[in-house]
């Protein structure tokens, strides 16, 4: 899994990428110059994998891994042009950090206004995929004049309807595809079609207002969310070594958590991403795969053989693997279950799958 934190300059996308992933990265050094992103891989916080990891201390913890890309600002106007638009292409998803507070050396310190960014922002990341949609129909067009190919034609008849559904001004995640027609635009990694998170940064007099901020910019659209936070009040908090004492910062704040937890939960549910658990020889395991797969798609997910093997999978809520104690406990109590191959997995299984090697 990967996310891009993209957005206009002077917003606080290091602050945020910084937040998310516990680096000390300079915040000025796109302003210096820099161009090439900040990356940087992190385990996902999850605390039932640490629980269900407490009882096999001898074991190694293996969390999911993340990927975090922060790109320097965008200008506005600009997306379809940028030099980023590869890296915002090859992104899980994406994270459009907002301006929340006033900057004096910014060209319009006063002009502070989330929600018309956020709706120009989508604007411009519709504008980039109409241009692509708009060059293969060009394209498409020559080459069917030149030989008819029903596979031709019926591309020519789904990109013609993606551009009537982009110049209606509607973002492509709202689009209806069939599974068969979202597997002939994958390649395209439309922008607009791309979860999306809103980072509205906001200013620490704001810090008390932050869900009535949510609230005013959320849209309610398809695979679409927004959170605010103060990167300014949160990178201070970083810098305390001490837990109680970020704890009481926090409390000073009135606020409840740090930002990443709340970007990770949400993040995951825009996603639509959980996780289920094993526990091997060696090691204790966290696997995302997207909701209601099936047994034999998580089996997939940790190795091929195991997929094509696939007998059946022996499963326990972690909730009720920790109440027991044990995974023997579990067995002689009963509460592990068997299940086929077409079994929905939930969030938070313990799964041990039988295979033929």
């Amino acid at each position: 899994m990967n996310f891009t934190l993209f957005g206009y300059p002077r917003t606080g996308k290091t602050t945020l990428f910084n937040i998310l992933t516990g680096s000390h990265i300079e915040v000025k050094a796109y302003e210096d110059g820099k161009r090439e992103p900040n990356q940087r891989s992190c385990p996902h916080p999850d605390a039932r994998l640490d629980k269900v990891w407490s009882l096999h201390p001898g074991k190694k913890k293996v969390a999911a891994m993340i990927d975090f890309f922060d790109l320097a600002g965008i200008s506005y106007g600009e997306v379809k042009n940028s030099t980023f638009l590869n890296a915002l292409r090859k992104a899980d998803g994406l994270v459009h950090v907002v301006r929340g507070f006033h900057d004096p050396q910014l060209p319009d310190p006063r002009s502070v206004n989330p929600a018309s960014d956020i709706r120009t922002m989508e604007e411009e990341l519709l504008l980039a995929d109409l241009v692509s949609v708009e060059s293969r129909l060009e394209k498409l067009d020559k080459d069917l004049k030149k030989a008819k190919t029903p596979e031709g034609e019926r591309e020519q008849e789904l990109l013609g309807r993606l551009r009537l559904h982009l110049e209606d001004g509607k973002p492509l995640r709202e689009c209806v595809l069939s599974e068969a027609e979202e597997k002939q635009i994958k390649n395209f990694a439309f922008l607009s079609q791309k979860p999306i998170l809103h980072m509205i940064n906001v200013a620490e007099s704001d810090v008390i207002r932050i869900h009535a901020l949510e609230g005013e910019v959320a849209s309610g659209r398809k695979n679409t969310s927004a959170l605010a936070f103060c990167g300014k009040i949160e990178a201070e908090i970083l810098e305390i070594g001490d837990e109680q004492e970020k704890q009481v910062f926090l409390d000073e704040y009135g606020l409840k958590e740090m930002t990443a937890g709340r970007f990770f939960r949400t993040a995951m549910d825009l996603l639509e991403v959980i996780f289920f658990f094993t526990i091997g020889k060696d090691e204790v395991r966290a696997w995302p795969v997207k909701k209601n797969s099936s047994a034999l798609n998580a089996a997939g997910a940790i190795h091929s053989d195991i997929e094509k093997g696939f007998i059946r999978a022996e499963i326990i809520a972690w909730q009720e693997l920790v109440r027991l104690g044990s995974l023997q406990a579990g067995k002689e109590k009963g509460a592990i279950r068997l299940e086929g191959r077409d079994y929905t997995v939930q969030d938070g299984d313990v799964i041990y799958f039988r295979f033929a090697a």
